[in-house]
């Protein structure tokens, strides 16, 4: 392809920043233009990248100008920094963004949650959810997508279909979740409140955790009413990989939930439905993939749903560069498989 896209990406040196380097390093349409990063320009990113991967541009601060250079920006920002700078982005920049600053269309949620005044809530309208399956017509027309949290997308994608169709019964849907440790960022490492990260298993966010408002949202949209899901998150020792339990109740057979994901997915890539199986990480980890299972439960007219993904990947830098897919009209799995 003679015009390449110039792309920059900022968080480049964190863990999402560098999944998004790996993916799209040989993506056929792009050129990686600038890597920006908030704090050390020293950092020898090569370190943590395959070997086949040279010739990246220098780390720099983040600069405003050489980003209106580009075609499209990838932030992998920490949240609350996106929203500060990017009434100076020029409006022609496809902005793909990774943190929590454009996810809900309410400023005040967002204040509530995140400790920060929003500096940009005249975008908040204009931003599209980059949950990928789900909105897909919309990223296609959108010039700033706001790319989910990987806990919400390993839990809206197995729920959208049957919240729609009224399949499940909309109170006390709990969602239960573990992640790999990569999922809290690099700065939990020097948290003396989670220890021996890959020998220790702890509950967080309990209560309160800041995807909640995001996975309310999107649920309540999609039931058409209000809906609260109880969800509790968990780090496990593991560098990558998302597990959610999810319980629901409903009077439809296991064979009619089944049924309804699959028709909903059935044409989807990256999406496979299972019914009465035990699913892991193990198969989705470095992929885009999610894999959700339908299973009978103990309790009458109850039923666990279970969904994998990887959090760096599909929840995270995978589901980014299919959303750069979609906007672009690539093939969505340019660049992912």
């Amino acid at each position: 392809m003679a015009n390449k896209l110039n792309i920059a990406i900022a968080g480049a040196t964190g863990f999402v920043g560098l999944e998004i380097i790996k993916k799209i390093y040989a993506h056929p349409s792009v050129e990686i233009k600038y890597l920006f990063v908030k704090d050390s320009i020293d950092e020898n990113i090569y370190e943590n990248l395959p070997k086949e991967i040279s010739k990246l541009p220098k780390l720099k601060k983040i600069d405003l100008s050489l980003i209106n250079k580009c075609d499209v920006f990838f932030s992998a920002l920490p949240h609350s920094e996106l929203h500060k700078v990017i009434n100076d982005i020029s409006e022609k920049i496809i902005i793909i963004d990774l943190s929590a600053d454009f996810r809900l269309p309410n400023s005040k949620t967002y204040e509530k949650w995140y400790n920060s005044e929003h500096k940009s809530p005249n975008l908040l309208n204009k931003a599209v959810y980059g949950l990928s399956e789900i909105y897909r017509d919309k990223i296609k027309r959108s010039d700033l997508i706001a790319c989910p949290g990987c806990y919400p997308t390993s839990i809206l994608l197995p729920l959208i279909p049957l919240l729609k169709t009224k399949d499940i019964e909309l109170e006390n849907i709990i969602a239960d979740s573990k992640s790999g440790y990569s999922g809290a960022g690099k700065k939990i490492y020097s948290s003396d409140q989670y220890p021996n990260l890959n020998e220790n298993i702890a509950i967080y966010g309990a209560g309160n955790h800041r995807h909640m408002p995001e996975i309310n949202f999107y649920s309540s949209l999609y039931a058409n009413q209000n809906v609260e899901i109880l969800f509790t998150p968990h780090l496990i020792p593991t560098f990558r990989g998302m597990l959610s339990t999810i319980y629901i109740k409903s009077k439809k057979s296991i064979e009619d939930i089944y049924d309804t994901l699959d028709k909903f997915y059935k044409n989807e890539p990256f999406i496979k439905i299972f019914k009465s199986k035990m699913i892991n990480t193990d198969k989705v980890i470095n992929t885009n993939m999610v894999h959700i299972s339908v299973n009978k439960s103990n309790a009458k007219n109850t039923f666990i749903i279970s969904s994998s993904i990887d959090n760096l990947l599909k929840g995270a830098a995978g589901q980014a560069i299919q959303n750069f897919n979609i906007r672009f009209n690539f093939d969505e799995q340019l660049g992912l498989i």
